[in-house]
């Protein structure tokens, strides 16, 4: 049995959270060749499925699945880290450059939004973003801020309606300041969809105005797919993506 909206994001979130924190305590500034490297705006790079590839590695068949590009060029030198399954979520992309400085992070994980419209699943969804994500964030880091929720359009081609909040805060570890991002995306076809969160490393990339398009994680949820979740009878078959890079 899934657990009400709202517990389900206070566990991602808080996963998401742990997650970050203890990324950035390996992080520092890349280089002026690293930043512009990874400016790029056509996304190239590999592309990871929650397929059965995956249920065949990690023994799990999530409740979502999808498939997306994590961008790099053949010139860009960063380096990308992917966590599989890690606390309350489905796999989490970590994108360092090439000395190890933290730049960005994804963590993506399943959450249950009832069928129903689009509108009201929207709704319904909208309020727990704006009253736990800033809130949860407070605990750990200061100054933090954040925007209003507001309805975007994500993923590839037409993309999915999703809801957004944006906002930034300090680490009061080393003084360090974040952009953060928190997505719910409904899956269109069943209950079982999607919650993203990226956090972005100031002296790596200004976000201005919550516009994340020209971020790594942006131009990765930029191509983003929704797929139907594997099943764990699949898990001795052999997988159709390959080993990921960590």
């Amino acid at each position: 049995m899934f657990r009400p909206i709202n517990l389900i994001i206070l566990a991602v979130l808080v996963a998401g959270v742990a997650l970050v924190a203890r990324e950035t305590m390996r992080r520092g500034g890349p280089t002026p060749a690293e930043v512009a490297a990874a400016s790029e705006q056509v996304v190239i790079g590999r592309t990871y499925r929650v397929d059965r590839g995956f249920v065949q590695r990690t023994g799990k068949a999530p409740g979502v699945a999808f498939q997306i590009i994590l961008p790099k060029r053949p010139e860009q030198t960063h380096q990308i880290g992917v966590e599989e399954l890690p606390e309350g979520g489905v796999v989490q992309f970590n994108f360092r450059a090439e000395d190890e400085a933290f730049l960005e992070s994804l963590f993506m994980a399943p959450i249950r939004i009832p069928m129903g419209e689009m509108d009201a699943r929207l709704g319904a969804i909208g309020p727990k973003l704006a009253e736990q994500g800033p809130a949860l964030l407070s605990q750990k880091f200061e100054e933090v801020t954040s925007g209003e929720v507001r309805e975007i359009r994500l993923g590839a081609g037409e993309g999915y309606r999703a809801l957004e909040l944006t906002g930034t805060y300090l680490d009061p570890r080393d003084e360090a300041r974040y952009t953060y991002r928190f997505i719910a995306l409904p899956d269109p076809a069943r209950p079982e969809s999607l919650y993203a969160v990226s956090h972005v490393n100031q002296a790596y990339r200004e976000i201005a105005d919550g516009d994340f398009s020209d971020s790594l994680t942006g131009m990765a949820l930029s191509t983003l797919r929704l797929t139907a979740p594997p099943v764990q009878d699949t898990a001795g078959q052999p997988g159709e993506s390959e080993e990921p890079s960590q």
